[in-house]
C-alpha cells in the first residue's frame, strides 16, 4: 500500500509515545533519588551515631541528580517545542542511554563518597542494572553492567592502592560482580520477554490498523480512510500554499464484464487494476477504492498538467494490458473513464474538488469513454 496516513494511531507512533514516557519515568524516579540519599545517611547518622559519607561529599550526591534532572528536563522541552522535524524514536532513546549513563556516574560517586566496597548504599548499582534492563534493550542492559563492574573496580583501586591485591578487597569485589551479573541474567530475562511482547503488540496494532484503514479485496485504502486523507492533504496544501490534484476513476462497462465472467473474475479484475495502479503512481501518492468498481488517487504537490501525465499513464496500461474475460467488452478490451480536478485552480476546500473530479469523471464516460478529462467550466455548464 503506498503513501503515508496520520490521521489513525500508527504503532509507531504509540511505540514512540512510549520512550518518551521511558525518559519522563527517568526524569521521575530521578526526583526521589536523592531525597532517599539524604534520608539514608540522615537515619543512619542519628541509628549510628556516625556518618559514612561527609557533608560536603553528600552535598555533592544530593545536587547532581537534581542538576541532571533540569537538564533533561530542558532537553526534553526543547524536543517537544521544537519547530522542525519532530524527534524520532531513535532521538528519544539516546536521550533515555544519557540519562542511564549520568545515573550511573551518580550511583557511582555515591558509593565512592561513602565507603566503597564497604558503602552501605553499593545496592543502587543493582538498582541500576534492573531499572536498565527494563528501559532499554538487554544488550544496551549488558554494557551498563560491564560499566558498572568497571566503575566498582575502579573504585576499589582508588580506596585501596597498593593493598588492592593483598586484602579481602577481591574476594568483595568478585562477590559484588556476581550479584550484579545474577541481577542481570535474571532482569534481562524477564525484560527481554517484555520487549518481546511488546513487539508482539506492536504487529498486532499494525496489523488491525491495516485492516481498519484498507479494502479487503484490493489492499487499497478504503473510502472511510480516503476522506480522512483528502481533508489532511488539503489543510495541508492550505497552510503551506501547495497544489494538489485528484483522480478519479471507474471500469467501463463493469456491470457487463461481471454479468458475462462472473463476480469471481470481476474480484479479481479489480484487484489487477489496483496492482496495476501501484507500479503506476509514486510512492508519495495515495491510492483507495471510492466504490464498487470506481477508484481514486491523491497526488500531494501535483498540478493538473502532471496529474494527467499520470492519468494517461495508468489509463494506457490498462487499455494494453490483457485481462481475462475482458473480449466480453464491447471494446474487446478493459478500459476506465478518468476525472481529474486540481487544488486550489478547481476548488477551495475537499468536498469541492472530489465534486468537480466526478463531474469531469461523469463528462469523460458521457462523451465516449477510455478518456481522461480534467474539470473546466464547460463542464460546469453542461451539468446545470
Amino acid at each position: 500500500m503506498k503513501g503515508e496516513a496520520t490521521d489513525t494511531p500508527h504503532p509507531d507512533a504509540l511505540a514512540l509515545r512510549h520512550m518518551i514516557g521511558k525518559n519522563l519515568w527517568l526524569v521521575s524516579i530521578r526526583w526521589v533519588y536523592p531525597v532517599f540519599i539524604m534520608a539514608f545517611f540522615l537515619g543512619y547518622r542519628f541509628l549510628a551515631r556516625r556518618s559514612p559519607i561527609n557533608p560536603l561529599d553528600a552535598l555533592l550526591v544530593f545536587l547532581l541528580p537534581l542538576a541532571a534532572n533540569l537538564l533533561f528536563l530542558l532537553a526534553i522541552r526543547r524536543r517537544e517545542k521544537a519547530s522542525g522535524p519532530p524527534a524520532g524514536y531513535d532521538e528519544w532513546a539516546r536521550l533515555a542511554a544519557r540519562q542511564l549513563d549520568l545515573d550511573l556516574a551518580a550511583f557511582s560517586l555515591t558509593v565512592f563518597f561513602s565507603g566503597g566496597l564497604q558503602s552501605p548504599v553499593i545496592a543502587l548499582i543493582i538498582l541500576y542494572i534492573v531499572i536498565s534492563t527494563f528501559l532499554v534493550d538487554y544488550r544496551r542492559a549488558l554494557r551498563n553492567t560491564v560499566a558498572a563492574m568497571v566503575l566498582l573496580l575502579a573504585i576499589a583501586l582508588l580506596q585501596e592502592g597498593r593493598d588492592f591485591f593483598t586484602g579481602p578487597t577481591v574476594t568483595d569485589l568478585l562477590a559484588y560482580y556476581f550479584m550484579f551479573i545474577f541481577t542481570y541474567l535474571i532482569s534481562g530475562y524477564l525484560s527481554k520477554n517484555l520487549h518481546r511482547n511488546e513487539d508482539l503488540l506492536k504487529e498486532l496494532l499494525q496489523q488491525s490498523r491495516e485492516l481498519s484503514v484498507t479494502d479487503g479485496l484490493t489492499g487499497l485504502y478504503n473510502q472511510m480512510h480516503f476522506f480522512q486523507l483528502l481533508e489532511r492533504e488539503t489543510r495541508k496544501a492550505q497552510r503551506y500554499d501547495m497544489s494538489f490534484s485528484l483522480i478519479i476513476f471507474d471500469v467501463d462497462h463493469f456491470k457487463n464484464f461481471n454479468d458475462r465472467n462472473g463476480h469471481l473474475r470481476g474480484s479479481e479484475t479489480l484487484r489487477a487494476v489496483a496492482e496495476l495502479m501501484r507500479r503506476k503512481f509514486r510512492a508519495s501518492d495515495l491510492l483507495a477504492k471510492y466504490g464498487g468498481d470506481e477508484f481514486v488517487i491523491i497526488l500531494p504537490q501535483t498540478d493538473k498538467v502532471g496529474a494527467y501525465l499520470a492519468a494517461e499513464r495508468l489509463r494506457e496500461g490498462i487499455e494494453k494490458q490483457e485481462f481475462p474475460g475482458a473480449e466480453t467488452q464491447p471494446q474487446k478490451k478493459l478500459t476506465i473513464s478518468i476525472g481529474l480536478a486540481a487544488y486550489p485552480e478547481h476548488g477551495a476546500g475537499a468536498n469541492e474538488i472530489l465534486n468537480r473530479a466526478d463531474k469531469a469523471l461523469y463528462f469523460a464516460k458521457e462523451s465516449g469513454r477510455n478518456r481522461t478529462v480534467i474539470y473546466n467550466d464547460q463542464i460546469e455548464k453542461e451539468s446545470e
